[in-house]
């Protein structure tokens, strides 16, 4: 196939890039197992898409790209309740792109960053901790704050909605 990535040079940018590729669909999923089947199915969709990349050098971003869509099909599929929603994987994307590029943050994430600085303390460890792979189990957090599961849950929802009414008006202040 001329002008293209031929697939032994494919194998070797994702065995180059299987560390990345397999923290970042960690970081959606919090679940070794998950991770590595979805990663598992990345690789063949990779291998299989051969032809669609023509250099090394966009390969990191396509199959992150294409890394994203498993991590979400895999939420449709496996999952009965969304603790990520498509949004956000998409914003773990982009912040691993960033990361890769060494790019400054966006607005919305400087925005994020201020918001979670003025959240009351609990609060902030309680939304922090939520993420943390180790501590992310609603069962385990409600142990640690000393609530409920369902308490847990609907604090958790009530910080989000905070965080996203507070990012949309910081948001606006700066544009307006």
């Amino acid at each position: 196939m001329a002008g293209g990535i031929q697939q032994g040079d494919m194998a070797r940018l994702l065995m180059q890039h299987r560390t990345t590729l397999y923290g970042y669909i960690f970081a959606c999923v919090r679940h070794h197992a998950d991770a590595e089947d979805i990663l598992q199915t990345t690789t063949v969709a990779v291998m299989e898409s051969v032809g669609q990349l023509r250099d090394e050098a966009g390969f990191l971003p396509w199959a992150r790209e294409i890394a994203r869509r498993r991590v979400l099909a895999h939420r449709r599929n496996h999952l009965k309740e969304q603790v990520f929603d498509p949004e956000l994987v998409r914003a773990l994307a982009e912040a691993a792109e960033r990361l890769d590029e060494r790019e400054p943050a966006n607005p919305r994430q400087l925005a994020l960053k201020a918001c979670l600085d003025h959240l009351p303390p609990e609060s902030r460890r309680l939304i922090i901790s939520r993420y943390d792979p180790k501590l992310g189990d609603a069962e385990l957090l409600a142990e640690k704050f000393g609530h409920t599961v369902q308490s847990v849950y609907a604090r958790i929802k009530r910080i989000k909605a905070a965080l996203r009414n507070c990012v949309e008006k910081r948001l606006e202040h700066e544009a307006g």
